[in-house]
C-alpha cells in the first residue's frame, strides 16, 4: 500500500515496486481514502508518506497497527515524525530517499 500525496513521488514508488513484482494498493494521497481502502483490503505492508498536506499519515498507522500491518514513514522531516506520536517506532525512510532502499525493506517487512 502507497500514501503519498505528491504525484510524482507516488507514481516513482509505484513504479518502483511493480517492477520488483510487488502487487501495489492505492497510491492514496489522504488519510480518508486511505482508510476507505483499508475496508476493502488488507496489505502484506504500507509505505506512508507523514505529511499529507495538512494532516498526517498517523491515523493510517493506528488501523494498520490494529492489523498487524507493518508500515514504514517516509518524510522529509524524520526528527518530527519520530516525536510527534505515541506508536512503538516503526522504521522512517527520510526524503529523497533510494528506491532500491525501500524495496530491500519491504521485502524484509514482508
Amino acid at each position: 500500500m502507497i500514501v503519498e500525496d505528491d504525484p510524482f513521488i507516488a507514481m516513482d514508488l509505484e513504479d518502483t515496486f511493480r517492477e520488483n513484482g510487488f502487487d501495489v494498493i492505492g497510491p492514496f494521497a489522504d488519510v480518508d481514502s486511505g482508510l476507505s481502502a483499508l475496508k476493502e483490503c488488507t496489505p502484506d505492508v504500507a509505505m506512508l508518506d507523514y505529511n499529507l498536506g495538512r494532516e498526517t499519515s498517523i491515523p493510517l498507522a493506528r488501523t494498520l497497527r490494529e492489523s498487524d500491518v507493518p508500515y514504514v514513514f517516509l518524510s522529509g522531516q524524520v526528527d518530527r515524525v519520530v516525536a510527534a506520536h505515541d506508536l512503538p517506532p516503526r522504521p522512517v525512510i527520510s526524503k529523497p530517499f533510494v528506491a532500491e532502499t525501500l524495496v530491500v525493506l519491504v521485502e524484509d517487512l514482508v
